[in-house]
C-alpha cells in the first residue's frame, strides 16, 4: 500500500498532518506578534510547500479564519454546568485571556472580518465555516441559558449575552481603555440583574 492510499484509508493521514503543521505555524507566527502574516512565512515555518497551502486555503485570510474557527470549536466551547452565572464568568474569562494575546486577538479579527464578509455575495467556503461556527456558538449559549438551574422567569437572550458581556471585552481589547479581563463579574451581574 502506498503512503497516499494509506492516508486516504485512515484518519490522521498526510492531509491531517499537513493541516496540523500549517495551523501550528499560523498560531506560532500570530503568537509572535507577526500580523499580518504571509503564505510564504507559513510555508517556511510549517515545512509545507507554499503551493499546497494556496491549493488548500486559497488566501491567507481563509487560512487564518480556518485556524480561528478550529481553535474556538475545539479549545473554547461554551461551558454548560447548569449554573449560568458561573458559565458566563468562565467563558468571559476565557475570551478575555484569548484577546489579550497577539494570537487570540488576530484570530478574533479574522472572525470579525468573516462576519462582515458574510453580508457580501460569493462568501468563501471558509466564511461559511465561520457562519456555522457562529451558529454553533449561539446554540451552545442558548443551551446553557436553557439549562440554568435558577430557572429565571425572564432569562437573558443570546443577543443580550453578546451585547452586555462579550462586546465590552472586545472593545476593551481594541481600544485599550481597560484590561479585557477586568471586572467581568460586573458585566455578568449586569446582564443577569436585568432578568
Amino acid at each position: 500500500m502506498t503512503e497516499a492510499s494509506g492516508d486516504r484509508a485512515r484518519p490522521g493521514g498526510r492531509t491531517a498532518r499537513t493541516r496540523l503543521a500549517v495551523h501550528a505555524a499560523v498560531r506560532t507566527l500570530l503568537g509572535e506578534g507577526r500580523d499580518p502574516i504571509s503564505v510564504r512565512e507559513v510555508a517556511e515555518r510549517s515545512g509545507v510547500h507554499e503551493v499546497t497551502v494556496y491549493r488548500r486555503w486559497k488566501t491567507i485570510e481563509s487560512l487564518v479564519l480556518d485556524v480561528a474557527v478550529t481553535h474556538l470549536n475545539e479549545e473554547s466551547p461554551f461551558p454548560d454546568t447548569g449554573d449560568l452565572r458561573a458559565d458566563l464568568l468562565d467563558w468571559a474569562r476565557s475570551v478575555a485571556e484569548q484577546v489579550s494575546t497577539h494570537e487570540g486577538f488576530a484570530l478574533y479579527r479574522a472572525l470579525a472580518a468573516a462576519g462582515s464578509a458574510l453580508q457580501q455575495p460569493n462568501a468563501s467556503p471558509h466564511r461559511e465555516e465561520a457562519a456555522a461556527y457562529l451558529l454553533e456558538r449561539t446554540s451552545q449559549i442558548q443551551r446553557a441559558i436553557d439549562h440554568d438551574s435558577t430557572r429565571r422567569a425572564n432569562p437573558p437572550t443570546v443577543a443580550e449575552v453578546f451585547d452586555v458581556v462579550l462586546a465590552p471585552i472586545y472593545l476593551r481589547a481594541i481600544f485599550g481603555y481597560q484590561p479585557p479581563g477586568e471586572a467581568l463579574d460586573v458585566l455578568v451581574d449586569r446582564l443577569l440583574g436585568q432578568h
